[in-house]
Formats: structure tokens, C-alpha cells, sequence
């Protein structure tokens, strides 16, 4: 565990600006970084995790000197930063345990700009494939990361961290699937800009379909269209389309209500499954008119972000749920490791003193002692080889001893853990 180190940098400690800095290879040649990454740092494994939000290498030598700061400063040069670059002096170096509750965070989305994302656990085990197939995880980082994926599925499944949404698209999509959560509605997006494209990307997963995208320029609805493979539509054909819809999210950057009063209330009176209108407004200004009748529910941004708020606050204590379910994993990978090095130096240790004892017992009998009769150099044997037992059975006693003592890793810090 101590020989595990990372090295990296993320939008927690920096800006867009300051990730874009550090060097990106092209996809084709990541697999190939990823070589050169663990070569000129001499890692029998290693890692290249590389996302919008954070570029990290985590990498661990089988032999060699542990993790430090001279890590670092190899990395950066690798990522072609400039000495005294401001950006340079951000990259961060976790090691042993430090590293370990590190990667755990990350897999949980704790470490995330959104606390509580979906996608950063997917990106972990692509990471972690892309270099399996490389031959670059092993026995050290393939434990690692194995723990890694366990704790990030808990966490899913045990608290409400990813399940309480805090944008207000995916609150948004929340509500059409809250109000029509025993139906299949006819929805419509109005607008094909930035947030109307996070709507598209969104929706499926929150069992939204979209059934037609429409915009001012038709060119631009069908391009979002045909992402989700909804019909495009100009306003005006919306406008007089006689099917009707159940539900509108509207992103527009357009002046002026594009849904006055009186057409929301034109709409409720043909809504396919013949309950109220539901109208998501996401535009700053509204695009919906405020309305209050029984055949129609606006939602707009204020009331959205009020609720992003309050989720913010949910995912806040989900988060502290999981930040505990990550010391016991952590705690639980510790013992395991710690285990694996016990018994190896206990392994090591009787090789070596077996062999040794061997070999002077060898010699004991071609010296002073090569006058004994047969019976007698068996009886001097069985006493040696017994006293020899009773004696390592002392220091292997006490290693194991050591082994099960907590304070020895319960309470370390990474620095300690990479000392």
C-alpha cells in the first residue's frame, strides 16, 4: 500500500484554464502515454485517468523507492509544465493511505464538481481497463481499484448521493417523470442551445423521451434531433401541430414570452393523456407566462433552483454517509494489505532462517562432531530442529501480533503511510 502514490490535478484546485494547461494526448495515444508515464517514473503499474474535470496518474512500484515529491515534478514535466509555472505548484501528490482514501473518493464522486455525479465511476474502470490491457495493473493496483469499484457502487446503492438530482435540467426531467410516472407523455423541447442540449443528454436516464425538439431555425432543431431521434419542428409548425403534448421544457435565448396564457391554455385543452400541462421553463427570461389554472403547472427557474438548493443540502448529508462508508473500506483495505505484507515477510523470513539453519547443520556434523555415531547426530538434530521451531515461533508470534494491533494503521496519514 505504501508503494502506491498519485499524482495529478483537478477542478477542485484550479480552473478550466489551469486543467487545460497540462498536456492531453489524442485518444489514440493514450495507451501509449500511459507507457511512457509509468517508464520514465519506473512503475511496475500505473493508471492515466483523464476527464473534463481532472487529469491524475496513479501508479505504484512493486520495487524502488516509495512515492515523493520528486514524483511530482517528473509528472509535471510530463504533462509539460514549466518550472514555476503557477499551475505546476496545484498538482497534487497523495501516497499510501492518503492515496488509497483518495481514489475511493474520487470513485464515490466526492471528490467531483458535482457532488454526487454519475459518470466519474464509469470513467474510473475505462481508465483502469485501458491500462489492464496495456499489462500496466497488477497485484498493487489491481486490489486498488477493485476496492475502489466496490465502495463507489455502495455508496450508490446505500445512500441517497447520486439519487437526489442537484441541476435544475435533471430537476426538471425529475418532475415530468414525477407527474407521468404511470404514463409514456408526448414532450416537446423548445430550443436547441446549450441547455437544451444537456436536456437531450439527460433525459434518458431520468425515463423522459423527447418527441420533438423545435426551434426558430429548423437546421439547428434537427442537428439536437437527431442525438435523441425526436421529430424537428420550426415554432410555427409546433405552434399548430394538432397532436398536441403532455409536457414542454423551454431553453430558448428568445425576448418575450414564446408560450403566452392564452397558448398554454390552448395546449391543456389537447394534451394527449388528457391531464394538465406541464411547462419546465429553464430560460433566463422566462419563456413561459406565469400561469395559474387547474390544466396547467409552470415550473420555472426560480422554483427550480430553490429545489437545487434543498437537494444540495440532502446530497450534503449523503455525503457525509459515504465519507463513512469509506473509512471502513478504507480500514478494511488496510488490514488486507497489511495482512499481505505480513505474510510475506513472514515467508521471506523463514526461507531465509530454514536455509541458514540447513546449511550450519550441515556443517556440524563434517567438523567437531563428524566422531558421533548415527544415533547420535539424530538425537543432536531433532534437539536443534526443535529448538530452532521454538525459537522462530517467537519472532513470527510477535510480527503477527503486530499485524492485528489497529493503532499500527487505523489512525496513519498519508504521509506517514508513504515514509
Amino acid at each position: 500500500m505504501e508503494r502506491i502514490g498519485i499524482v495529478g490535478l483537478s477542478l477542485q484546485e484550479t480552473d478550466v484554464a489551469g486543467l487545460e494547461r497540462l498536456h492531453r494526448p489524442s485518444p489514440e495515444r493514450l495507451e501509449l502515454f500511459a507507457r511512457e508515464l509509468a517508464d520514465e517514473l519506473g512503475a511496475s503499474e500505473l493508471v492515466y485517468l483523464a476527464t473534463c474535470n481532472r487529469i491524475e496518474v496513479i501508479f505504484a512500484r512493486e520495487l524502488g523507492h516509495l512515492p515523493t515529491a520528486a514524483d511530482r515534478e517528473l509528472v509535471a514535466r510530463l504533462f509539460e509544465l514549466a518550472p514555476g509555472e503557477p499551475v505546476r505548484e496545484r498538482l497534487h501528490l497523495h501516497a499510501g493511505r492518503d492515496a488509497v482514501r483518495h481514489l475511493f473518493r474520487v470513485a464515490c464522486s466526492l471528490d467531483s464538481v458535482v457532488l454526487g455525479e454519475d459518470q466519474i465511476l464509469a470513467q474510473v474502470r475505462d481508465a483502469w481497463a485501458r491500462s489492464e490491457r496495456s499489462g500496466l495493473v497488477g497485484r498493487l493496483l489491481g486490489g486498488l481499484f477493485e476496492h475502489a469499484f466496490q465502495i463507489g457502487k455502495q455508496v450508490r446503492t446505500e445512500t441517497d448521493l447520486s439519487r437526489i438530482p442537484v441541476s435544475v435540467v435533471s430537476i426538471g426531467l425529475e418532475e415530468i417523470a414525477r407527474h407521468f410516472k404511470d404514463a409514456m407523455p408526448r414532450v416537446a423541447l423548445v430550443g436547441a442551445g446549450a441547455m437544451a442540449e444537456l436536456v437531450t443528454k439527460n433525459a434518458p436516464e431520468h425515463g423522459v423521451k423527447l418527441a420533438a425538439i423545435a426551434n426558430r431555425t429548423r437546421a439547428r432543431a434537427e442537428r439536437l434531433a437527431t442525438t435523441c431521434g425526436a421529430q424537428a419542428l420550426t415554432l410555427d409548425e409546433l405552434f399548430d401541430d394538432r397532436g398536441g403534448f403532455d409536457a414542454f421544457i423551454t431553453a430558448t435565448s428568445m425576448p418575450g414570452y414564446v408560450f403566452e396564457r392564452d397558448t398554454l391554455l390552448a395546449f391543456a385543452a389537447r394534451t394527449p393523456l388528457g391531464r394538465p400541462l406541464v411547462a419546465i421553463d429553464l430560460a433566463v427570461p422566462r419563456d413561459v407566462e406565469p400561469v395559474e389554472h387547474a390544466k396547467v403547472e409552470v415550473i420555472d427557474m426560480e422554483r427550480l433552483r430553490g429545489a437545487a438548493e434543498g437537494n444540495r443540502a440532502l446530497r450534503a448529508a449523503a455525503a457525509s454517509q459515504a465519507e463513512g462508508l469509506i473509512e471502513r473500506k478504507l480500514d478494511s483495505f488496510v488490514r488486507r494489505a497489511t495482512q499481505s505484507a505480513i505474510n510475506e515477510t513472514i515467508a521471506e523470513m523463514r526461507s531465509e532462517s530454514e536455509s541458514v539453519f540447513e546449511k550450519e547443520l550441515s556443517q556440524l556434523f563434517v567438523g567437531k562432531l563428524s566422531h558421533l555415531e548415527a544415533a547420535d547426530r539424530r538425537a543432536i538434530e531433532h534437539w536443534a530442529r526443535t529448538a530452532f521451531g521454538r525459537v522462530s515461533h517467537v519472532p513470527i508470534s510477535a510480527i503477527k501480533r503486530l499485524a492485528n494491533d489497529k493503532s499500527l494503521f487505523g489512525n496513519a496519514n498519508g504521509a506517514e503511510g508513504a515514509a
